[in-house]
């Protein structure tokens, strides 16, 4: 045979592909087939084309649901765990349809039909309450158009300019329109809501109260995370740098106890549709109030650890003014229909008792000079089982909250090698004290933001925040002291 008539045929052959191209596997959906499969994903449509989508907590971005394989797991078994824990839908898993660089994409359907419900912006919004990661990793779960709008604020650009050909080869699942109620509700919590809902009314008719309500909402909005490295930057420069540590442990132990209740615990919470709060996502058991937690932890702290000898004045201002931060943050989650009211008792509870606990610990501390929440080797232990924690019930928080401890371990065997433990003594000094660690942190976490924000990989976020963390605790208990000792000398 000539060469002539070979590459003649070769080309005869290729016309032949191209016009009848027959049909669509997943070799040809490939984008990169070479690299080992290490995640599986879900691709589920509706009657109408619309396709399964998450809107991400960390990134802000819509992707499919799926994730990275555990263990033994097949890239199937990882495809419908992670559909369950982002979406709380059990699916059949099908046919493999394409991968992705190092994903699998399925075919997947609905075992049974889902509810959804139609909210303010036209959006197909399912009610996704029992998935053990709704509210953490995920904050919506719906059923988008393959358009430009949705195109353009998606994860992965890998997938989105294939939707349009894999659509065809999903079997479509049914999703049922649901208007929701409160029938799920007990005569307990439907008491509560109809007071809030009383509330608003009051609102709608009144203008004093409107303005009442408005202010709340806006002193409540100022209690963020941040105000509450404030208080630790705040006991550090007041107190020194034992008592930060101490109370550094409380807010840790606040919050991972609160985290692990709103993890663990799955209770029931679902959505419905209500004329004044509009979407809700409160219903079910009381749950508590992360910030009314941390607020009452402090407040109480502060009351429970006075010095009337050196302050005999000023103890009843500061009852007063903790008072009215926890009515104004209890009012801003109140009304914007965030928690119940028993969820505001139980955050209120859950607060006093730690301080009260860790008061205690403190005194029995120094009653025996134990060196109980000051030692390098507690706060080593405390970030081996917080980062064990988090990682066994899937919480970033936590993550993060343990690489605090690894920076306060850090920080504890720096001092112990170059001990210089400065705390100012004046007022002056302290007020000085405080804006240079204040500024410091500031600086932290805006470099924290600035990075996480131009990355939209959970690995890349998590690695960057818990380096933030660790950077914090390194700052308060090492760099600060030291450039004050500088600035002071």
């Amino acid at each position: 045979m000539s060469i002539t008539r070979l590459i003649s045929g070769m080309l005869f052959l290729s016309i032949l592909l191209l016009v009848f191209p027959g049909k669509t596997t997943s070799k040809e959906n490939a984008i990169n087939s070479t690299l080992p499969i290490k995640a599986g994903d879900c691709l589920i449509v509706d009657s109408d084309k619309n396709i399964l989508m998450i809107d991400e907590a960390i990134s802000g971005r819509y992707s499919i649901p799926g994730g990275s394989i555990i263990g033994e797991e097949t890239a199937e078994q990882a495809a419908k765990r992670e559909a369950y824990e982002e979406t709380g839908l059990h699916v059949n898993v099908g046919k493999q349809i394409a991968r992705t660089y190092n994903s699998a994409i399925f075919a997947c359907e609905l075992v049974s039909p889902s509810p959804y419900f139609i909210d303010s912006q036209g959006r197909k919004v399912l009610m996704a309450w029992s998935a053990p990661h709704f509210g953490k990793e995920v904050t919506r779960v719906l059923m988008m158009p393959n358009n430009k709008a949705v195109r353009d604020n998606y994860r992965f650009p890998e997938h989105k300019w294939m939707f349009k050909r894999w659509i065809p080869e999903v079997p479509p699942s049914e999703f049922v329109l649901s208007a929701g109620d409160t029938a799920v509700l007990t005569p307990f919590y439907r008491a509560q809501l109809s007071w809030l809902q009383t509330l608003h009314e009051w609102k709608a008719k009144s203008a004093a109260v409107e303005a009442f309500v408005t202010t709340t909402i806006v002193l409540g909005s100022l209690f963020t995370p941040f105000l509450f490295l404030a208080t630790l930057i705040y006991i550090r420069a007041y107190h020194g740098h034992r008592a930060a540590l101490i109370y550094g442990a409380g807010l840790l132990a606040v919050s991972i106890f609160v985290l692990i209740l709103t993890t663990v615990v799955e209770l029931p919470r679902p959505y419905f549709i209500d004329p004044v709060f509009g979407e809700q996502d409160t219903l079910g058991y009381t749950l508590p109030s992360t910030m009314v937690s941390l607020t009452t932890f402090f407040f109480s702290w502060l009351l429970l650890s006075w010095d009337r000898e050196v302050y005999p004045q000023g103890r009843k201002r500061l009852s007063l003014f903790g008072m009215f931060c926890v009515a104004v943050i209890s009012g801003k989650v109140l009304l914007q229909g965030e928690h119940y009211p028993s969820d505001m008792v139980m955050g209120l509870l859950i607060g006093f008792g730690f301080a009260v606990g860790f008061r205690r610990l403190r005194d029995w501390r120094f009653a025996n000079r134990n060196r109980a929440l000051i030692s390098a080797r507690f706060w080593l232990m405390s970030f081996v089982a917080v980062s064990v924690i988090g990682i066994v019930i899937h919480k970033p928080h936590i993550v993060y909250l343990s690489a605090f401890c690894l920076g306060t371990y850090c920080s504890i065997l720096w001092l112990k090698v170059f001990p210089l433990y400065v705390s100012a003594v004046r007022r002056p000094a302290k007020l000085t004290f405080f804006m240079i660690a204040l500024a410091g942190v500031l600086a932290i976490i805006f470099a924290d933001n600035t990075i996480s924000s131009r990355y939209a990989v959970n690995t890349i976020i998590v690695a960057v925040n818990c380096a933030a963390a660790w950077g914090i605790s390194v700052w308060l208990l090492v760099v600060t002291p030291r450039i004050f000792h500088q600035f002071v000398r």
